[in-house]
């Protein structure tokens, strides 16, 4: 059977043919036209899929990973923060009207979190956390083999797990936000630490980089920078504390990371690793293992396609 995964991103959708062992036979790749607003936008994202079943006649359903808060069970998108003018979008039920094929819905993070499950690093697990690293902090629980969606949907946001009780808001800054996990290892806090970081080290390799990014701190961490290497090190003590109180809240000890800064120098989930071990729990932390996410870049649109085998009835 193949599935259409469509993973819709604030800029692009990107769709993929894929299997039920998540092998890609076949990817595309279109405007999301969000700046029309929403009716334009998701009226797009239907004529799209319907574009894509004429290319492929024989798939058996539609999945769709977006970000934001995702509500299975009403089978909507709630306020998504990087498309104009959303509200409360009912999208699976419209890709379904629109295509006359099943569709099945889920936040990017929980898609991607599935993806693990079925095909990925959790296949056997049915107890595990999966935490995205990228420009924001995601993820996604399951339990008992089944993903933990909450009340309404918005189980999951390890991203605003607070774990500095000192930060306080910047201006223009959500209250919410400071001190939390996306705040401090997400691209830009990443950034803002090394740069905070190498300001005391004027020998630093990362004045030589211009305008310092994610890469180049691993870079530097090769070199044996001593900023970049202390920029890891403390990065990966805060990953590590967070997820410890994770684990010790749904009692599980497997963690899947994926993610673009999951493909960073060791560094930064080996202190995760050493922290956890050290600060868990015995019943927790002496079996705890961080595992890296089988899928990279393909990660939105392989997890999209298994959200639609993960819930697709024949």
């Amino acid at each position: 059977m193949l599935f259409a995964g469509v993973d819709i991103g604030g800029t692009t959708i990107k769709i993929g043919m894929i299997d039920e062992q998540g092998i890609i036979h076949a990817q595309y790749s279109y405007p999301t036209k969000a700046d029309l607003g929403k009716d334009a936008s998701v009226q797009w994202i239907c004529d799209v899929c319907k574009e894509i079943l004429d290319k492929h006649p024989h798939l058996v359903a539609f999945g769709l990973g977006c970000p934001g808060v995702v509500n299975p069970r009403d089978r909507s998108v709630y306020y998504p923060p990087n498309l104009l003018g959303w509200d409360i979008v009912p999208l699976a039920d419209m890709v379904e009207k629109a295509t006359g094929k099943p569709a099945f819905i889920d936040n990017d993070a929980n898609a991607a979190a599935i993806a693990e499950l079925e095909v990925g690093a959790g296949v056997g697990v049915p107890y595990f956390l999966y935490i995205t690293l990228g420009t924001g902090v995601g993820g996604g629980i399951i339990l008992d083999g089944k993903m933990y969606y909450g009340e309404r949907g918005g189980a999951g946001e390890v991203g605003h797990i607070v774990v500095d009780i000192h930060a306080q808001p910047q201006e223009g800054q959500l209250n919410f936000q400071p001190g939390t996990l996306e705040e401090l290892l997400g691209r830009k806090g990443l950034i803002s630490m090394a740069k905070r970081i190498s300001a005391q080290y004027p020998d630093s390799y990362l004045h030589t980089v211009g305008e310092i990014d994610v890469h180049h701190i691993s870079e530097g961490v090769e070199r044996h920078d001593p900023a970049s290497v202390e920029c890891f090190t403390i990065a990966g003590k805060i990953l590590g504390l967070g997820i410890a109180s994770i684990l010790h809240l749904f009692d599980m000890r497997i963690v899947v990371i994926g993610g673009g800064i999951s493909q960073a120098h060791p560094l930064f989930l080996d202190t995760a690793r050493k922290i956890l071990r050290e600060r868990a729990m015995p019943t927790v932390g002496k079996e705890s293992d961080i595992r890296v996410a089988k899928f990279g870049s393909t990660a939105g649109i392989v997890g999209a396609a298994m959200v639609a085998k993960h819930y697709f009835q024949p």
